[in-house]
Order: structure tokens, then C-alpha cells, then sequence
């Protein structure tokens, strides 16, 4: 193919000596104008492989003007004919990204060298174009979040799951530091990730097996829980940068989680199944048995039988949620108006909870319905209240709240959130906390299987509980909930 040159330059001696100079070196001059518009229009129609430019032109818009608009819309190169090589026009020039410079008298010029260097700049420039869309178009196209940097440790590229996680814009993280986006602290410890880079510099090979990490938002709040694996980027053993592939793990930990507990409670369940109702039939004889010794007795006696029949009256309580957990199942499931139903529950929440403490109801309006057993929804509901005011024995506030949220792949779901201004929870009783008879909080009172089975109750009904604490600032239970949504009515009234 032969390579045309596109002249541009206002004296016409000049021009007539460079087109004679361009054409001895062996290529062909299609056209030589002498101002912007004729140029920009040259360029569009006959799509020159080079254009010499002359920065001073006569006109409204001067060489370099024009140059930088033929490099935005017409992708072709430019190089600078000029007789003013002074450091202003030169920096000024610089911003058009030119192929390089001819500077008159043109006496020494050796024009082949100098069109060919540039052509093969040009040429070289759009491979690397095309090796970065296509870099750009893969990396954009993996699932997982996918962070690349230079050598330096500066990002360089970030795709969009990486935006969303992060909650920086690929184009404000472009040539930050890695760990100025990519804010992520050791799962286990809480610190912050030493940057990869000083084990490279260490000579030591970062690992290839993922590792867990909190990752911190852009605005400062915790994103997720993250599966990392980061590797070296190398060409014929030099360090191009560092490739960070993760993935938000919290949904998957969450159902393990829940599965592992699921499993714990299922052990129980035979065992359940058949002690529970033996147990409650020894239980109802010896309270037969007492209420007899009471009606005959009298003085000390009475009181200490007084005594034993309430011991027992606990005792057949965790009777009957051991029998509970033998069930197995969440009920017969029927639409839920949740706001209702927690509207309907709140004479009975503020009578268990007592005279010293008050009871905050925060519904969002527009909750969408549940699909779960309303018996068990309700009784559930009141083992967390009532749980809550054995955390506050000298009183406190509770306060029980609806809202709408999202859940994992963006479904719909309900939130109602139990939270209580006690003493919180033990931060290693996190993962224990709904195990049957562990006792998350100080104190003497024996929690027997009632978290359990409010555990079992949510996981059943496919939703998914976890508690919120801190020292000297209560707990909070969040249980979750897919929601229903658009349904055509309820079809129960609870």
C-alpha cells in the first residue's frame, strides 16, 4: 500500500519545497492545504498516512488545534513542521501527542528516517490499542472482580465487579495504590494486608492458594467478605505488576455456616423425637404428684414445695421446646403480613417484658408479605423478646423493626430486627451463639434450646438469622426473610 503525506502549511514557497523533498524520499502527496478546515476535511476524505503539520497557521484555529483534532477523530498521526521550536510551543504541542518534529530550514532534514520512525511509532501504538481493548474486553467480561496494576504497585485496570465491591469508579482508582482501593484486612485479626509487593521485593513468591479477607468500601463501610488470590504478572522475569482476582464469599460463609448449624441441630433431633415426649410424661406425673403435696402441706413445707413446682414449671418448659426441636419442620407455610402480626404481638411483648422495661416499635411501611407458619413466626419472635429481657435485669429499652432489603442476586426480602439495650454479647460466643444451652451473655439464666429453635425455625422457613453486638450496647438479632413479591392477597390473616 502506498504511503500518502498530507501537507499543511501556509507559505506556499515552503510547501512547494517540502512536497518536492517529501516525494524524492519516495511517497506520495495527495494534496497540500494551507488552513484548518481544508485540512480537517483533506484528512476525513482521503485518510492520508501521515499528516506534516505546520504549528503556525494563518486562521482561527493554529496547527496544533488542528492536529489535535485530527488524532481525536480521524486515528491518524501527525508530525510538527515548524520554524518555532521554542519550550512554550513545544510543551503546548505535547498535549496532541505528536509522531515528532521537522524543524525548519529543512537543509539536514533526513525526511525517510524521520516519516518511517513515525510511521512505525503509529503502527506500534495501535497494536497496543488493540492488545488493551482486548485485554480490557476480557477482563471486563469475567465474572469475578479483577484489579491489574504497574509495576509501581498503582492500579491500572479494574473491572466492574471490582467497582461494585470496592466502591470505587475504574476511573478514579486508575493510578492509585493497590491497597488505597483494594482495602482489605486479615479475616482472623482484623489487620491490614501488608502490601504484596514487599514479598516480591523479599523475594518471596506470593502464595497461589485464596485467602479470605474483609474488604473496606471506598466510603469507609465493610463491602463483604472476600476470597482472594493474588499472583505476580511477569514477562521473561520481569515484574509488569500485580493481578488480584476475588470474589464476595459472605453468602456462601453465611450458608455454611447455617448448614454446620443445621447439622448440630439435626443430632438433637432423634434424640428428641423420643426423650422429649418420655420426659414429658415423667414431667406431668411428678407435677401431679406435687400439686397434691401442696394441697395437703402447709407452713415451711408449702413453701418449699412452692419452690419445687416452679423449678419444674421451667424444666417442663425446656421439656416442650426439646419436643419442638424433635419436630423437624417449620410448620404449615401461608403468606404473612409481618407488620400485622408484630402489631398483634405487642400487648403480649410489652406484658413479658415488665414494668421496667419499654418496647420501640419501628415499622417501614409498604413490607411486602413472608411465606412462613404463623404460630411458629409469632412464638419465635417471642423467645427473642423474651430472651432480651433476661439481658437486661435492671431494665432497659427494646426495640423490634421492620424494613425491606435486599438479599443475595438482588432479590427482595424482610428484615425484622430484635435489638435490646443490654449488656451485648461475648464477641466469642459470635459463631456458638444459637447453640442448644450456650450461654452467650453472663449471668445464671440457662438459654436451654430457645435460640436454637428460633435458629431452626428461620433456616426452615429459608431465611437466615445472625446477631449484631457490642460491649455495653446490646444485641441485635436480624432475621431475614425472601419476600413475596406482587402477591395477588394474603392468604391468611395472622
Amino acid at each position: 500500500m502506498e504511503t500518502s503525506i498530507l501537507i499543511v502549511e501556509d507559505e506556499g514557497l515552503i510547501a512547494l519545497d517540502l512536497r518536492k523533498k517529501i516525494e524524492q524520499a519516495g511517497y506520495s502527496v495527495p494534496l497540500v492545504a494551507d488552513n484548518s478546515a481544508d485540512a480537517l476535511l483533506a484528512a476525513e476524505r482521503l485518510r492520508p498516512s501521515l499528516v506534516l503539520m505546520d504549528i503556525r497557521l494563518r486562521g482561527e484555529q493554529d496547527g496544533i488545534a488542528t492536529a489535535d483534532q485530527i488524532r481525536r477523530q480521524f486515528h491518524i498521526p501527525v508530525m510538527f513542521v515548524t520554524a518555532h521550536a521554542d519550550p512554550d510551543t513545544l510543551e503546548r504541542a505535547k498535549i496532541t501527542e505528536p509522531f515528532g518534529y521537522i524543524v525548519k530550514p529543512f537543509h539536514s532534514v533526513d525526511f525517510r528516517a524521520q516519516i518511517e520512525m513515525a510511521l512505525w511509532k503509529h503502527r506500534m501504538e495501535q497494536k497496543l490499542r488493540a492488545s488493551e481493548a482486548w485485554l480490557a474486553t476480557t477482563f471486563g467480561n469475567v465474572a469475578d472482580a479483577l484489579i491489574a496494576t504497574d509495576s509501581e504497585g498503582n492500579i491500572s485496570f479494574m473491572n466492574a465487579p471490582a467497582s461494585v465491591l470496592t466502591g470505587w469508579e475504574s476511573i478514579d482508582a486508575k493510578g492509585k495504590p493497590l491497597l488505597e482501593v483494594f482495602q482489605v484486612f486479615e479475616e482472623m485479626t482484623g489487620l491490614p494486608v501488608i502490601h504484596p509487593l514487599e514479598a516480591l521485593y523479599d523475594g518471596r513468591e506470593l502464595g497461589t492458594e485464596p485467602s479470605t479477607y474483609n474488604l473496606r468500601k471506598q466510603d469507609g463501610s465493610m463491602s463483604a467478605l472476600v476470597e482472594a488470590e493474588l499472583s505476580a504478572n511477569r514477562d521473561q522475569g520481569s515484574l509488569l505488576g500485580i493481578i488480584v482476582v476475588f470474589r464476595d464469599v459472605t453468602e456462601r460463609r453465611r450458608t455454611e455456616r447455617q448448614n454446620r448449624q443445621l447439622q448440630k441441630m439435626n443430632s438433637l433431633t432423634l434424640m428428641a423425637v423420643g426423650l422429649g415426649r418420655e420426659l414429658a410424661e415423667s414431667q406431668n406425673r411428678m407435677d401431679d404428684l406435687l400439686k397434691e403435696l401442696i394441697v395437703k402441706s402447709k407452713g415451711s413445707a408449702l413453701r418449699v414445695l412452692g419452690d419445687i413446682y416452679a423449678y419444674s414449671a421451667c424444666q417442663q418448659s425446656v421439656i416442650q421446646q426439646l419436643i419442638s426441636l424433635g419436630k423437624g419442620d417449620s410448620g404449615q407455610a401461608v403468606l404473612i403480613d409481618v407488620n400485622e402480626t408484630l402489631t398483634g404481638l405487642e400487648p403480649r411483648f410489652r406484658k413479658a417484658l415488665g414494668i421496667r422495661r419499654s418496647l420501640n416499635l419501628k415499622l417501614a411501611a409498604d413490607i411486602p408479605p413472608i411465606k412462613a407458619d404463623p404460630q411458629e413466626f409469632r412464638e419465635n419472635l417471642f423467645r427473642l423478646v423474651a430472651g432480651a429481657k433476661d439481658a437486661m435485669p435492671d431494665g432497659g429499652i427494646v426495640e423490634v423493626s421492620t424494613a425491606s432489603i435486599k438479599l443475595s442476586g438482588q432479590k427482595g426480602g424482610v428484615q425484622v430486627a430484635i435489638r435490646d439495650s443490654g449488656k451485648g454479647i461475648r464477641a466469642s460466643a459470635a459463631e456458638r451463639v444459637f447453640d442448644p444451652y450456650y450461654q452467650s451473655r453472663g449471668g445464671n439464666r440457662n438459654p436451654g434450646f430457645s435460640l436454637a429453635l428460633v435458629y431452626q425455625f428461620v433456616a426452615m422457613s429459608g431465611g437466615s438469622i445472625e446477631v449484631e453486638s457490642a460491649p455495653e450496647k446490646g444485641a441485635e438479632y436480624l432475621l431475614r426473610f425472601p419476600a413475596l413479591e406482587n402477591p395477588v392477597s394474603l392468604a391468611a390473616s395472622v
